[in-house]
């Protein structure tokens, strides 16, 4: 959706050989980790289960590489309120309008996995919880013909956890950052209402 990427792991710069390394321990008590176990151990007698888990935990960082501008772009497509700036009877097709957001805050949440294979079919599913909060000061949406064209952006703050179970693999706050100045969208995002407008027209 958006051709600038600032990942969660941007955001947050959580140590891959840390999140790795705590990911272990909930990894071997997990209840679909040990059917995936018992799965591997009662077809192959070569495969080591100590293997399996070690790369489990070294595939945890690329569960953080999500964009987080698509999440806080599909949030404020949702946001109603800017359904207005898709009236072509009060705005022009042509006319571009700069929207200053009051400070809000997005939670999100997000299910990742690891899917195990063994001699190339699926046994099983490592999923874990991803959360993360963000609060969002100062930004500006720039919307011409119902679409958001462009993010001058602000500052954010807020926090984020990753966890198996009942197990937290880890946990930070992130300190106020400063998005880039502007982030420009060359085909535009579609505001609720924007479908409509163009059968319209």
């Amino acid at each position: 959706m958006s051709e600038t990427t600032i990942t969660l792991q941007d955001l947050f710069s959580w140590d891959p050989e840390a999140l790795s390394l705590r990911a272990e321990p909930g990894v071997d008590v997990n209840e679909a980790a040990q059917q995936i176990k018992q799965a591997i151990q009662k077809n192959s007698r070569v495969i080591q289960w100590g293997w399996i888990r070690d790369l489990i935990a070294k595939k945890l960082p690329e569960l953080l590489d999500m964009n987080v501008l698509d999440v806080v772009l599909d949030a404020w497509k949702k946001y109603m309120q800017l359904e207005q700036y898709t009236d072509r009877q009060k705005y022009r097709a042509d006319e571009t309008i700069l929207v200053p957001l009051a400070e809000h805050t997005l939670k999100s949440e997000h299910h990742p996995y690891v899917e195990i294979l063994l001699k190339e079919q699926p046994v099983g599913r490592i999923v874990f919880d991803l959360e993360f909060s963000l609060t969002l000061d100062g930004f500006v949406l720039k919307i011409q013909d119902g679409m958001i064209q462009e993010i001058q952006a602000g500052s954010a703050k807020g926090d984020g956890s990753l966890s198996l179970g009942e197990a937290v693999i880890l946990k930070r706050e992130l300190a106020p950052v400063h998005f880039p100045g502007h982030i420009h969208f060359d085909k535009g995002v579609a505001l609720p209402g924007r479908r409509g407008l163009a059968a319209a027209g």
